[in-house]
């Protein structure tokens, strides 16, 4: 909803990304880059990446589809839900309780991994993101139907939050075999800042008067970290908008400014000094992991990833206190027919969304230069695999992962079909069921002596609208691939599995 931490997000986001490899990489023994999911799996051989094409990877997530959003004109036409041909129950009946977005990215800069000192090594270098946005219907209600809703005249909007981390990441991992059931294994990071994000407000209050809404904002602060970060008042710029006025009796504009419109952030005069850009801040990260080979046909493990914090220098703080006026979210809603003319096209429709979301986002500036420390989003792993003794190239694989992020946590289960019917190759084919809808994964590992080449994908399974090509309904979706360089003999167990005797 707070269009101005969007501004940022979209800025930092352009920087890095934050999640690890595809989980259809973690039951494939000859997958380069899965001790990122699990930094007890030990490498094939000793690596060294391609730079900047090691271990590329991006997601997105949402509890919403596009579908939900856009609707299908008769003429053919797109049209975003704000359009009066949109019927209320139509667009309200599909949307879920809450409405979250997901987007993160990752690329390994460099990467490097080796035997020696009894275990295996990896050392990388990576930058990371991942930015999330949750709210509550009652927005989208509030947007659609104003004051023509049967729920009357007021609106109650709970916990909307908006967070966005980007940071590098330099990693030094080490994993061993302990005896011939357990290998355990562990990373330690050092992290460097390069933008935050963070926006949440407890409560919006939204209340029907005469000629528009009045806003009583709760719990609302903003924080955006950012070396070289540019965070101007509307005072500073003189970039006011018409809302910031004080009306006549007659509706029209006098030359008074409202109480506070100085110092509102102006959200179109965010900008990042060139000459200024840098680490915002520096934290430090563990990863721990451990498997358990109960037999040949068992293995069982478990990890847990990014337990760490980032403190951040160059924070500009903002909250919103004051109850204030808003007249937005009735102009867009024209019936024209005016082909690429039209001040209800697509586009049009959702540069007056912006524009209303911003209006409605009435942050004040309250401190800048600041200090602030904050937790990355945890991931824990849990998986069970079973060989065939009839054909151990074969594996079946349950995996459960949950992310820890307040708000935007997600958890998913996932069981895989993994083989390798060549030295060479393996593949794994699995399905997933998370509270994002249900995914089809695919992945595909080529890794003869000397070269590793890998391409992995999760699609949405559900509808699709021919119109845009989309999810109609809930999604996740990622992409991952790599090109890496292997070097040294294949590894073998240091230990021979013996089977567990019952007593």
């Amino acid at each position: 909803m707070i269009w101005s931490a969007c501004t940022l997000c979209g800025m930092a986001g352009q920087a890095g990304a934050q999640t690890q490899s595809s989980r259809s990489a973690y039951f494939l023994e000859g997958a380069t880059f899965r001790h990122e999911l699990n930094p007890a799996f030990m490498g094939e051989r000793g690596y060294v990446t391609m730079p900047g094409l090691g271990n590329l990877s991006l997601g997105a997530q949402s509890t919403a589809g596009v579908g939900d959003f856009l609707f299908v004109k008769e003429n053919g036409d797109l049209m975003t839900f704000m359009h009066e041909q949109v019927g209320r129950d139509e667009f309200l009946g599909g949307l879920p309780r809450r409405v979250k977005f997901g987007f993160n990215l990752n690329e390994t800069i460099l990467g490097f991994g080796f035997y020696a000192w009894g275990g295996f090594n990896t050392l990388g270098i990576s930058v990371k993101s991942n930015t999330g946005f949750s709210a509550p219907d009652a927005l989208f209600r509030f947007m659609k139907s104003g004051v023509d809703s049967p729920e009357g005249s007021h609106y109650r909007i709970d916990d909307l939050s908006l967070v966005s981390t980007n940071y590098a990441e330099i990693a030094l991992g080490h994993a061993r075999e302990i005896d011939d059931h357990w290998t355990v294994g562990a990373k330690a990071k050092l992290l460097v800042g390069l933008a935050k994000a963070t926006v949440k407000i407890d409560r919006l209050d939204v209340t029907a008067t005469p000629d528009s809404w009045q806003i009583t904002p709760s719990g609302a602060q903003a924080y955006l970290s950012a070396k070289g970060l540019v965070a101007p008042t509307r005072g500073e710029t003189g970039n006011y908008d018409e809302s910031d006025y004080v009306m006549d009796e007659a509706g029209n504009r006098t030359g008074q400014l409202k109480p506070g419109a100085e110092n509102l952030l102006s959200y179109d005069d965010l900008d990042f000094d060139d000459n200024n850009i840098g680490p915002a801040g520096f934290g430090v990260a563990f990863d721990f992991g451990a498997t358990y080979r109960l037999n040949d046909e068992w293995t069982f493990s478990a990890a847990v990833l990014d337990l760490g914090f980032i403190r951040w220098n160059n924070t500009v703080k903002a909250t919103m206190n004051s109850s204030f006026e808003f007249d937005g979210f009735t102009e867009i809603p024209i019936n024209s027919e005016l082909g690429d003319n039209d001040p209800n096209s697509l586009d049009n429709q959702a540069d007056r969304l912006v524009d209303d979301l911003e209006a409605l986002s009435k942050f004040e500036k309250v401190g800048e230069g600041l200090g602030r420390t904050t937790a990355l989003a945890a991931t824990v792993n849990l998986g069970a695999q079973y060989t065939l003794p009839a054909y151990d190239r074969l594996n079946f694989g349950l995996l459960s992962s949950t992310r820890l992020q307040g708000r935007h946590w997600w958890t998913e289960a996932r069981v895989s079909a993994n083989v390798s019917p060549l030295k060479w190759f393996e593949a794994s084919v699995n399905y997933a069921l998370s509270n994002f809808g249900s995914t089809g994964g695919l992945m595909l590992n080529f890794h003869p002596r000397g070269f590793n080449f890998f391409i992995a994908a999760d699609a949405p399974l559900g509808k699709f609208s021919p119109k845009y090509y989309a999810p109609i309904n809930r999604f996740q979706a990622s992409f991952n691939m790599g090109i890496n360089f292997t070097f040294g003999p294949k590894h073998k167990r240091k230990y021979r599995c013996v089977e567990v005797q019952s007593l």
